[in-house]
């Protein structure tokens, strides 16, 4: 323990803190460690670097030797040569040896004292090395194993389809060529063609023996479309459904089918032509007005386009050259509507028109609805420009009116129909009883109604009325004098049909086409006593007759009328060809007393009917 003197000295002194630790110390340090790993020994430091050590540390700085458990020092001359309090000391310098060094203040180093190795860049040891071994045997085997089973893939799907593959609606999935042709052939027989969706359905079913398929051709060729070298890419593709869809016949432009095009195209198209003809193809007011909802709508303007025939029958074609059996059609089988306008486009055309359509009114004679005027109705005469900006055609709308009042308005001189009381059914035109609208009135009444989106109901204008309106050509009067030129009977009726008077008559006379005329007439007078005045037919400046009567009551303006007729036999009134020998000049004879009856049971205005 001699060799150690300072530390002992320091030791008892009370000294608390270790010596420097030297570079020799550092570097014996490490050799003990690397022999020590060598030999699987207890690990020692070698004596002639410890001695080195020693030696070269201050002499109050040399640490006592550490010995093992048990053992003596080579030099035991003494008892006092036991282990010393300064073994620690070597331990310490050991454990600082394997921080680092730049952690580890540095004594001030004598000249000449071997400086830091140079294991690294700042003097500390090299990291161990097994760790990044192990990761790199283990990559490499996940690599190893990787690309086995991508090679392994890559051979599969070269020769086999992947998952939910399909050929012309035959499951083929994980099957080979082979396979996958027999399922082909075995389906052929059967094979159908549905085409559908737009609101059209078709089917066509080859006739037995005139449909065949090249299935090895058409198995071999999706076969090939694989691309087996970017196989996880397409199987997870065909398992999460992402694929073009289960069909691959895309790998080629069609099959080798062989059918009889001609038949079908001829047939598909019957049926294209027959699903176009309701539809206009057009985009106007007429097809895009909704009457569920009294709007333009876009729904109901693209019910009116028209499938395209040759982009039907092509795709269908097409889906017969892969023997595909179902076939879907979309939007981009419509013939382009308003020169291909967009949904929006159509949108805005039909928001504008929607502006035009608010009226809603109902015309009325009286208490009878004659017309309605609404959405529906105004749609004949909206008509879209070049650029889908609505346009309301005021000629258009005049001509409905005149066609209204022709129509369905006006019954003056139009041929009606009634039943008489007696069961006599008959149908009369000509005359001057009935409705008369007032068009311009009219006219001006609607466009008003129009521009403020008028609702509820309009008198029609009227210039003349009937009694009652039932619709064009139907009885327009109420109570009537009936006078029956074939029977030579004259009637009057109330409003209800109730028989009030009758008599015998003698109308006008066929010499010189002097007949009473028919038609439906007003009671133009009924003033009582007047004098009848005949034309100068015969040229000599006087009127041929001028005849007093009692009772005058005339329905043909002034000329033709019911009166009083003393000068008639009694005995020929009612007889039903006594006007051929005994006839009036167009007037309607009743005996006197008759007359004065009649008289006093009609008014101007009652209407009065001529007929056969």
């Amino acid at each position: 323990m001699e060799h150690f003197p300072n530390r002992r000295t320091n030791r008892t002194q009370g000294a608390d803190h270790l010596a420097p630790v030297s570079r020799a110390q550092i570097d014996a340090n490490r050799a003990r460690h690397a022999a020590a790993g060598q030999h699987n020994a207890p690990q020692q430091a070698p004596s002639a670097a410890i001695d080195q050590a020693t030696h070269a540390m201050p002499a109050t700085q040399q640490p006592t030797r550490a010995m093992p458990a048990g053992k003596q020092p080579a030099d035991t001359a003494s008892a006092t040569q036991q282990p010393t309090r300064a073994m620690p000391a070597m331990a310490e310098a050991a454990r600082r040896a394997r921080v680092r060094t730049d952690d580890v203040p540095r004594p001030m180093m004598p000249a000449g004292a071997p400086g830091p190795s140079a294991n690294t860049a700042d003097g500390a040891p090299a990291a161990p090395r097994k760790h990044h071994r192990a990761v790199a045997i283990g990559l490499g085997v996940v690599a190893g194993a990787l690309v086995i089973a991508y090679a392994a893939g890559a051979v599969a799907f070269s020769n086999t389809y992947y998952p939910n593959t399909t050929i012309a609606g035959i499951d083929v999935s994980l099957t080979d060529a082979a396979t996958a042709a027999e399922r082909i052939e075995q389906s052929v027989g059967t094979y159908s063609l549905d085409v559908s969706g737009l609101g059209f359905t078709w089917s066509y079913t080859p006739e037995p023996g005139t449909f065949s398929v090249d299935a090895d051709e058409e198995a071999e060729a999706v076969l090939a479309a694989n691309d087996s070298l970017l196989w996880p890419v397409h199987l997870i593709a065909h398992l999460t459904g992402a694929a073009d869809g289960a069909d691959d016949t895309d790998a080629q432009d069609s099959f080798a089918v062989t059918y009889d095009e001609a038949a079908f195209e001829a047939a598909l198209g019957a049926a294209i032509d027959e699903f176009n003809a309701p539809r206009a193809g057009t985009f106007d007011a007429a097809g895009a007005y909704d009457e569920a909802s009294g709007q333009f709508t876009v729904a109901k303007a693209r019910s009116s386009q028209r499938l395209s025939r040759d982009a039907v029958i092509a795709a269908a074609k097409d889906a017969v050259g892969h023997a595909e059996v179902a076939l879907e059609l979309d939007d981009s089988m419509y013939e382009p509507l308003a020169g291909g306008a967009t949904d929006e486009q159509l949108q805005a055309a039909c928001d504008a028109a929607n502006q035009i359509i608010g009226v809603n009114v109902t015309l009325k004679y009286g208490d009878t609805p004659i017309a309605t005027l609404d959405g529906k109705t105004m749609t004949q005469w909206i008509t879209f420009d070049e650029n889908l900006n609505p346009v309301l055609n005021s000629d258009g709308l005049s001509g409905w009116i005149r066609d209204l009042a022709v129509n369905a308005l006006d019954t003056v001189g139009t041929e009606r129909t009634y039943t008489r009381a007696d069961g006599k059914q008959v149908t009369v035109s000509g005359g001057t009883f009935g409705w008369v609208s007032d068009e311009a009135a009219l006219a001006q009444t609607i466009q008003d109604a129009v521009a403020t989106k008028q609702t509820g109901d309009i008198q029609v204008p009227t210039k003349q009325t009937g009694d009652r309106y039932a619709g064009k050509g139907q009885r327009d009067w109420g109570a009537y004098v009936d006078i029956d030129l074939t029977e030579q009977w004259v009637r009057y009726y109330d409003e209800n049909d109730n028989l009030l008077w009758q008599s015998g008559c003698i109308s006008g006379s066929p010499v010189d086409n002097n007949y009473t005329p028919t038609g439906i007439y007003y009671l133009n007078s009924n003033s009582g006593a007047a004098t009848l005045v005949g034309a100068d037919e015969d040229g000599d400046g006087e009127p041929d007759y001028k005849t007093p009567v009692k009772y005058w009551m005339p329905f043909v303006g002034g000329a033709v009328g019911l009166h009083d007729a003393d000068w008639q036999d009694p005995d020929n009134f009612g007889n039903p060809t006594a006007y051929e020998w005994t006839g009036s000049h167009g007037c309607v004879n009743l005996p006197p007393e008759k007359a004065a009856e009649l008289s006093s049971m009609i008014t101007v205005g009652t209407c009065v009917i001529t007929h056969y």
